[in-house]
Order: structure tokens, then C-alpha cells, then sequence
């Protein structure tokens, strides 16, 4: 297994990666995600990271299948006067082929995002987690994360 800079090339198969996660958040939150069309619709999302400064997205590369992806960015803090102004490290979305899971994919992916965080100045780094998730949780668990904050929502009748 290979983890890797993405380039533009890997797009169409990031896409199938995203449309697989996709499909997850849908059964779930139908009301919030839009259901895949299989189509290559998120393309945009990742190619802004990869076209951004200080935003990238790595891949796992199984003999020549693209397993998994990532996409990290760093950003000042958000310009508010109550917050400590500092490059912090932000994992966007993560997802792991369901048929690859268990084999180590996501801690390399995840180290990758670490590292790129940590090259460009990064302090810390977060990520949100569907609450529903909860092989996630205890996977970001497993890598030294903690709750830093809870996002809350209701519907309103």
C-alpha cells in the first residue's frame, strides 16, 4: 500500500471513494446529505483541495486501486476577537473503501494529513465526525483524538 499526493488524474476514482461515504451519510441523515448518483459530482469539492495553497489530499494506493483518500487543510483561525490566532490543521472528509477497512489504510492516511498539518505550521488539527459514526469515534480515539466541542441540531417543527 502506497499513500500519495493526489493529482488531477485521480479524480474519477476519488469520486467513487466519496460517492461510497456518500451513501453511508445518506442512509443516515437523508434530510442533510443529497443521495449519490454515482456520477463524479464531488469533483469540484476535492479538486479545491487540491488546487488551494496550504490544502491537499492524499490517496492509499493498493495495486493500482485507489483505496482511500484524504483531504487536509491549514488555516489561521477563524477572525474572531475571543480566539487565539494560529495555523490549525483541518481533516475535511476521510473515507476508506468499506472492502479495504481493517487493513491500517485510514492511521496511514491520517498520518499523512498529520504530517502535511505539521509541515505547513499547524499547532493542532481537527475533524467532525458524524455523530452516528461511532466505528469512527473510537477509530479517532484510537489515534490520541478528543472531543474539543460538540455541534448540536434540532429540527424545527
Amino acid at each position: 500500500m502506497t499513500v500519495r499526493e493526489a493529482g488531477k488524474a485521480d479524480l474519477k476514482a476519488i469520486c467513487r471513494l466519496s460517492n461510497e461515504i456518500n451513501e453511508v451519510h445518506y442512509a443516515y441523515m437523508p434530510n442533510d446529505f443529497v443521495k449519490p448518483d454515482g456520477s463524479n459530482r464531488d469533483e469540484p469539492y476535492w479538486l479545491g483541495f487540491m488546487s488551494m495553497d496550504d490544502s491537499t489530499v492524499f490517496v492509499a494506493e493498493e495495486n493500482g486501486i485507489l483505496t482511500g483518500a484524504v483531504a487536509v487543510s491549514v488555516s489561521m483561525s477563524a477572525p474572531y476577537p475571543f480566539l487565539t490566532s494560529r495555523p490549525r490543521g483541518h481533516v475535511a472528509t476521510i473515507v476508506v473503501s468499506e472492502s479495504y477497512r481493517g487493513r491500517g489504510l485510514g492511521r496511514e492516511l491520517m498520518s499523512a494529513a498529520e504530517a502535511y498539518a505539521k509541515e505547513k505550521g499547524a499547532e493542532d488539527i481537527k475533524l467532525e465526525v458524524m455523530a452516528f459514526n461511532y466505528d469512527a469515534l473510537d477509530f479517532y480515539r484510537e489515534l490520541g483524538y478528543g472531543s474539543f466541542s460538540f455541534r448540536l441540531s434540532k429540527s424545527l417543527p
